[in-house]
């Protein structure tokens, strides 16, 4: 199951990650806003059109709780109370009127505690024990191993494509609980926060200012000024952009659940790879959280004996 680690995203990757991001919360805004003008009488078919645009925001929304794990906007936010309040006196030349406005508008968008708020409502508190990791787990072992026993080669097997199919639906009834009506609007947001904080990062002269040849070094150099803790951007990152595009295949496969009698994915589809993505950098991930100082008290729901993620290290 091992692939080489992907190198340190660069700052292409991040544009194109939220554009690809945006197109789909621009689908679900577009869907949700038509149904909404049809008014509240909608026959049965309508409500799976509903569930596939929240799905679709949800899915822009999970690279973006994986983005916030980065501390992207926390840093930009950092820098800025810091120039402003002096405590950072370097010239950044055109950089810093934007920071300036970033500090000023920061009232105007979803706090950092709002956007966490929402990620743990949607995803739980970050722990690998949660029930939303533990349902994207078995959804991810269950698109990686579609192939195995196969007895078709364009689906694998019935066997297989049934456990995909309970996967996810488990993890699809989970999502639609939590996600509320305001998921297309709140991502709409918070996905044009990680565009304002990245165009401030990718300013020549606040990379000059901070030492810094990229995105992600300026967050570094950030994070060392305010002594915040190191994160694994690379892993974060990788695991974003593996749980959105699963996500975004859950919400075109939705209406599809319940019709038995057809292949819900066939074996060359590119969830299967960005499944296998998903696991791997959540494995990493949680390594990397058990070599970190442990807490006093182990969080609720920590992996352990039992654990599905015991059987994924093994």
């Amino acid at each position: 199951m091992q692939r080489p680690p992907p190198p340190v995203p660069h700052d292409g990757v991040l544009d194109a990650l939220l554009t690809d991001a945006g197109r789909l919360v621009a689908t679900a805004a577009s869907m949700a806003m038509a149904l909404d003008q049809i008014g509240i009488e909608l026959p049965p078919m309508h409500a799976a059109q509903v569930d596939q645009a929240q799905l679709r925001a949800v899915a822009s929304l999970y690279l973006a709780s994986e983005l916030e794990n980065t501390g992207l906007i926390a840093a930009v936010e950092t820098l800025a109370g810091l120039v402003r309040s002096g405590a950072f006196a370097v010239d950044m030349g055109a950089a810093t009127p934007l920071l300036v406005k970033f500090w000023q508008d920061r009232n105007q968008r979803a706090s950092r505690e709002e956007r966490e708020h929402c990620f743990a409502s949607l995803f739980g508190a970050g722990a690998q024990g949660d029930g939303f990791a533990d349902g994207m787990l078995v959804l991810c072992e269950a698109l990686y191993k579609l192939d195995e026993n196969a007895t078709n080669a364009s689906y694998g097997s019935i066997a297989q494509q049934g456990r995909v199919r309970t996967s996810a639906a488990r993890v699809l009834a989970q999502l639609l609980e939590t996600a509320g009506g305001i998921t297309v609007f709140l991502a709409q947001e918070i996905l044009q926060s990680l565009r304002d904080a990245i165009a401030i990062l990718k300013r020549p002269e606040l990379l000059a200012a901070l030492g810094s040849r990229d995105v992600w070094s300026a967050i570094e150099r950030i994070d060392r000024i305010a002594h915040t803790p190191y994160r694994p951007a690379r892993l974060y990152v990788q695991r974003g952009r593996a749980g959105m595009t699963v996500l975004a295949w859950l919400a075109e496969a939705a209406p599809l659940l319940d019709r038995q009698s057809n292949a819900l994915v066939q074996l060359d589809h590119p969830v299967i790879g960005a499944a296998l993505d998903w696991m791997q950098a959540a494995l990493a991930i949680g390594e990397a959280d058990a070599a970190a100082p442990a807490p006093a008290t182990a969080p609720a729901g920590a992996p352990g004996i039992g654990s599905p993620w015991s059987a994924l290290a093994a």
